[in-house]
């Protein structure tokens, strides 16, 4: 099985460096956007509060990952059933969850590189703090765990009855949903965790704001571990359950 994975994993490596198109998505529309947003301060050599930084970097990372999950690996995942290269691939391989990590993991690290790029970008333009850098760090290095926690909560787009003309429109309206969701706070600790229960942005936000500033760190150390845990085994569950046959031929 791991040599079956490891083979899997190149193939899916080499179709992946190909596909050039993901990367406006993912790392050029947001680097454009944080320039246009940030050069009047950078020019003008004014310095940004750590807290602002540290917003905008979450608020960055989250588009970055939401996006790249959704674009890289999730619609590959729907595209491969759609055409009937996942039916292939699972009777050579004998595991649909195998197609699946076969994909996740060279995404994971292309995702980490385009993570990584826009750091470097967004350390030239803030100059921060030993403090913040060592956030951004810590942070990058988090997105191992994160990348397929919210990987496996997104495959729930695998099982709903969605054709692929009609994909790019609730796709869009999910990456909306979840960025603006992820931008409030809501003044009820109720709410707040309903929100980060079922909201992935919410989840990866209040992960990175653990080694920032969170206050009750063990309440949201156990809600955040939970959460991670279920969306695991319930996006392992999804993946192999999920049918091989293409909604378009329905």
């Amino acid at each position: 099985m791991f040599r079956k994975l490891v083979s899997l994993i190149e193939f899916e490596l080499r179709l992946a460096l190909e596909d050039k198109v993901v990367f406006l998505y993912t790392l050029m529309f947001p680097a454009a956007y944080f320039l246009v947003m940030s050069w009047n301060d950078f020019a003008a050599g004014r310095t940004t509060s750590n807290t602002d930084m540290v917003n905008n970097l979450f608020g960055f990372w989250s588009y970055i990952v939401i996006v790249g999950v959704l674009n890289q690996i999730t619609i590959t995942m729907f595209q491969m059933r759609e055409n009937n290269f996942l039916k292939m691939y699972t009777f050579i391989s004998g595991d649909k969850r195998l197609i699946y990590y076969a994909n996740l993991i060279p995404q994971m690290v292309i995702l980490q590189i385009e993570v990584a790029l826009f750091d470097l970008l967004a350390i030239i333009i803030y100059r921060p703090s030993t403090r913040v850098l060592s956030l951004i760090g810590v942070c990058w290095l988090l997105n191992f765990v994160l990348i397929p926690i919210i990987s496996f909560f997104t495959s729930i787009i695998l099982v709903l009855p969605i054709k692929s003309k009609t994909l790019t429109i609730y796709l869009t309206g999910y990456i909306f949903a979840t960025l603006s969701l992820g931008a409030v706070y809501f003044k009820s600790p109720v709410l707040n965790t309903m929100v980060t229960i079922i909201n992935p942005v919410d989840f990866q936000q209040n992960t990175y704001s653990l080694f920032a500033y969170q206050p009750h760190i063990v309440f949201i150390v156990l809600l955040l571990t939970i959460v991670g845990v279920t969306y695991i085994i319930l996006g392992n569950v999804i993946i192999s359950k999920m049918s091989l046959a293409s909604r378009t031929n329905r």
